[in-house]
């Protein structure tokens, strides 16, 4: 397997611990840096070679980990970042996906799941917790006023595919068109709807009654 490096932002000590050694166990991951806090991960992120993933916790001391979410969406948006949280409440998975969230997952996850959203995640998919796909879904089927991102009709395509948790393989296949071009529509979809990530264009396609 392709090896991955994840630093784990996280500010439960004895949680952060459990986490770092079941981590720690698989032989593709490696917990490079642990940070109880996200003015600490920042302090490293200017001076270390930064991860792969970010698996961070919303409730943290000085600065959320949402403000973190936006703050890396706009200086590192290369680094995916996968929420690890106890928060369950619509109004904080939508913020999270759309301030860039690659992944929200809550900790009553296994650490299998964790595994399994970590690798998603780092293949530039996405993850989420059964309760959260819920929600995702509801927004879905929820009516709401549309907003004119100038999206095309093909983009709105690949953005409903995307809400049903196709891969882009998959959108290329059931819409007749490369590999490629799907990439380019979502680069188009992402500078139009001012996201960083396929979960944060599903997000904000859903608030904005596009989709």
């Amino acid at each position: 397997m392709i090896p991955i490096t994840i630093w784990l932002v996280e500010d439960d000590a004895g949680y952060r611990r459990n986490l770092r050694m079941s981590l720690g166990l698989e032989d593709h991951i490696t917990v490079g840096r642990v940070f109880p806090s996200c003015i600490e991960f920042f302090e490293a992120l200017g001076s270390e070679a930064p991860p792969d993933v970010v698996l961070m916790d919303l409730g943290l001391p000085g600065m959320s980990g949402l403000e973190a979410i936006r703050k890396l969406s706009s200086e590192a948006p290369d680094i995916a970042v996968m929420v690890l949280t106890v928060f369950k409440d619509k109004e904080k998975v939508l913020e999270a996906l759309d301030a860039g969230a690659a992944g929200y997952l809550l900790k009553e996850s296994d650490g299998p799941e964790i595994v399994k959203g970590l690798r998603e995640v780092f293949f530039g998919g996405s993850a989420l917790s059964p309760a959260v796909a819920k929600i995702v879904v509801e927004e879905l089927r929820k009516p709401s006023p549309a907003e004119d991102f100038n999206l095309s009709s093909r983009e709105v395509e690949v953005l409903e595919k995307l809400a049903e948790g196709l891969a882009v393989k998959e959108i290329a296949s059931v819409l007749d068109i490369s590999v490629g071009t799907t990439g380019f529509h979502l680069t188009n979809i992402y500078k139009k709807l001012q996201v960083q990530s396929q979960t944060g264009a599903v997000a904000k396609a859903l608030r904005a009654g596009i989709i």
